[in-house]
Order: structure tokens, then sequence, then C-alpha cells
């Protein structure tokens, strides 16, 4: 009865583990296409996923690239129209001293150190012919 046992036990375990390592093989053969399939599609879908994620940042870079451009051509326009605006009034203040000057140059009875400073002897005030 000892052998029937030992040999009844050998032949479960033997048996089931025979064919538990079997069924893995076939399983295995047959899953294999599967499951690299499976892998691949992973794949893509995390490339598609990476993709898309850049291209979204990679336009949103390009529409904040593109309002820095408008704000800057918008920013130099505005520093044009007030560069104009000072040259005007630069020149306007530069048109009342001369006319200042040649006031008091010609008017007689000025006193002397008021003369001094119209005169300039330079010829000039901050590199401007008066």
């Amino acid at each position: 009865m000892k052998d029937t046992g030992w040999a009844l036990v050998l032949a479960c375990v033997g048996g089931g583990g025979l064919a538990g390592v079997i069924t893995t093989l076939i399983t295995g053969m047959f899953n294999r296409p599967r499951n690299r399939a499976d892998a691949v599609a992973t794949l893509t879908d995390s490339a598609l996923k990476q993709v898309n994620e850049l291209q979204e940042r990679t336009a949103e870079a390009e529409r904040e690239a593109l309002a820095a451009r408008n704000e800057l051509r918008q920013t130099r326009q505005e520093m044009r129209e007030k560069m104009r605006e000072l040259n005007g009034e630069i020149e306007a203040a530069v048109m009342t001293l001369r006319s200042w000057r040649s006031a008091i140059l010609s008017t007689p009875g000025v006193p002397e150190p008021l003369l001094l400073m119209v005169r300039d002897p330079g010829g000039t005030v901050n590199g401007r012919h008066l």
C-alpha cells in the first residue's frame, strides 16, 4: 500500500505538474503575439500621448511668441511716436530759447551777468547751437 500511495501521489503531482507545464507552454506560445501586440499598443499609446503633449506645448509656445512679437511691434510704434513728440517739444523749446536770447541781447540795459550767461562764448548749450 505504501508503494501505491506514493505512486498515486506521484501520478497526481507529476500528471498535474506536467499538465500545468504543458498548459503554460501552450498558452505562452499562443499568447505571445497577443502580448507583443499589447506591448506595442501600450508603447504606441504612450508615444502618441507624449507627441500630443509636445504638440500642445509647441502650439502654446508659438502663441506666446506671436503675442510677444505683436506686443514688441506695438511698443516700438508707441516709442517712435513718443520720440517724434519729444523731438517736436525739444525743437519748440530751442526756438523759445533762441527768441529769448535774441531779445536779451538786443535789449539795452540788460545786466552784465545775464549777458555773459546768454552770450555763451562756446556758442552752444548742451551741444546745440542756439
